[in-house]
């Protein structure tokens, strides 16, 4: 009988540490090495935060965007207020246009660059036209007021999955035209952070 309790204690002890490690994976990274100063992030998404209050905007949650940090090591950060720190992060590639290359973003405004934009953006429950896992990104600043007009969405691409091992993520046109484009894993943990948020969240990119 002892022997027993001691194999089913052993037992229950190996799961916990396995649903533990799970828990800490999701939590923290979607694949790749962690980016990101702490400290940086935290003093952007207080900013983020008191943005959020005043324009009546979602104060759980925010999205920091860092595209300073290479596209093949995860930089779109989830903010989570209640436990003041990151939660998850996902990869994220950016635009093709205006000269971008792999290393070197090119930010833009302009309809029809297919470039990424910097800035405040609230994230919309409205979809693209042909990507049903999908919500379009209204611009808050100058720096990205035709944002909506343009159709700049957060979706996944296969193409983000296939490279996200290098350290770069090559440019595909048909994958970013300056959308927030993730990995699967990354956009399946937003889109149901998304859909259960009342109030719309604040995505953040920037440099």
């Amino acid at each position: 009988m002892n022997n027993r309790r001691h194999i089913l204690a052993l037992a229950a002890i190996g799961m916990s540490l396995t649903v533990f490690g799970l828990l800490a994976f999701l939590e923290h990274r979607f694949g790749g090495k962690p980016a990101g100063d702490a400290d940086s992030l935290a003093i952007r998404a207080a900013k983020a935060l008191d943005y959020a209050r005043k324009h009546e905007m979602n104060e759980k949650y925010a999205l920091l965007l860092d595209y300073s940090i290479p596209s093949g090591t995860p930089r779109l950060f989830v903010w989570d207020y209640e436990r003041n720190k990151v939660v998850a992060r996902t990869y994220v590639m950016h635009g093709v246009g205006g000269g971008s290359t792999a290393k070197e973003p090119v930010f833009s405004n302009k309809a029809g660059s297919k470039c990424s934009s910097l800035g405040k953006f609230k994230v919309t429950k409205a979809h693209g036209s042909k990507l049903k896992r999908s919500y379009r990104l209204q611009g808050l600043e100058k720096s990205n007021s035709n944002a909506y007009r343009r159709g700049i969405m957060i979706h996944s691409s296969p193409w983000v999955d296939l490279w996200c091992k290098r350290k770069y993520i090559p440019l595909h046109e048909l994958s970013c035209q300056g959308c927030v484009t993730v990995s699967s894993r990354g956009m399946a943990y937003l889109e149901r952070l998304i859909k259960s948020e009342s109030k719309p969240i604040l995505l953040w990119s920037y440099t």
